[in-house]
């Protein structure tokens, strides 16, 4: 198999496909622990395959290289790197976390993937190269943007009525998908704050046409930067707006949020 057929395997293109999904979409809608990992695990899988491709002679180097600066990104001693970058108004961002190195081990299946000699392509369109080539390059170069993360962890004991039964509270409210998310996960948005609250609430059924939501926890807030890859910056203001709110202030904004859902519809 030449190495142009390499990027037309499936699972590469599958790789390339989950990075897109996950930072331009699930992160957002399904913020929790498996989204904030899926992309580390795409992107190691699809970042030396994608080089190895253009420099066939040189595969182990590329997936050796890939492990080591992935440490580095994720390290705290790369810091700096992203304090220059900000400073120009370059919206990369990262979280340093450690249990994100477990993703390191698809490279070897992503290496072994490579060279598998067995898998059969059919012969592709050439047009299609460099649609993949492009859009492999903007997976690896649209960084999720900029912004401020702060824990809250209040707890609470604010408690309100719907007039809809359990089942679909749960629909509406969107606190599980399948399992993606935790159950009990709720995100209450500040639109025109750039803002989003992560709660942890409980369901409980009063009647066939009543259902009881529980705010339990205030988990945290996040103030995203704006732009892709070039950004304004983060608005110190909404920032401080976000760290002044009381948690009965917090409430309000949960129960108002909760009765949009139902509203809207």
């Amino acid at each position: 198999m030449t190495k142009e057929k390499h990027l037309y395997r499936f699972l590469f293109l599958a790789s390339i496909f989950l990075l897109l999904i996950n930072d331009l979409y699930l992160k957002f809608e399904y913020h929790n622990y498996l989204t904030g990992k899926l992309s580390d695990i795409a992107g190691l899988f699809a970042f030396p395959y994608f080089f190895s491709c253009f420099f066939p002679k040189r595969i182990k180097p590329i997936y050796i290289l890939s492990g080591i600066l992935f440490v580095f990104w994720k390290s705290e001693f790369s810091q700096p790197m992203f304090d220059f970058a900000h400073s120009y108004g370059i919206g990369i961002n990262r979280t340093v976390d450690y249990s994100d190195l477990m993703a390191l081990l698809i490279l070897p299946i992503s290496y072994s993937y490579w060279n598998k000699r067995q898998i059969t392509t059919k012969e592709p369109n050439r047009i299609f190269k460099p649609i993949i080539i492009a859009i492999c390059s903007f997976s690896f170069i649209a960084t999720t943007l900029a912004a401020h993360i702060e824990e809250l962890n209040l707890k609470s004991d604010f408690e309100t009525t719907l007039n809809y039964d359990l089942e679909t509270v749960k629909k509406e409210l969107r606190i599980y998908h399948d399992s993606i998310v935790p159950i009990g996960s709720y995100k209450i948005n500040l639109d025109d704050k750039k803002a989003e609250i992560w709660t942890k609430i409980s369901l409980r059924k009063i009647d066939s046409t009543k259902t009881q939501v529980s705010l339990d926890n205030i988990l945290d807030f996040k103030v995203q930067g704006t732009g892709v890859i070039f950004y304004s910056g983060i608005d110190e203001d909404d920032v401080e707006f976000m760290k002044n709110l009381t948690k009965s202030e917090i409430e309000q904004l949960f129960e108002k949020s909760i009765n949009k859902e139902f509203v809207e519809k």
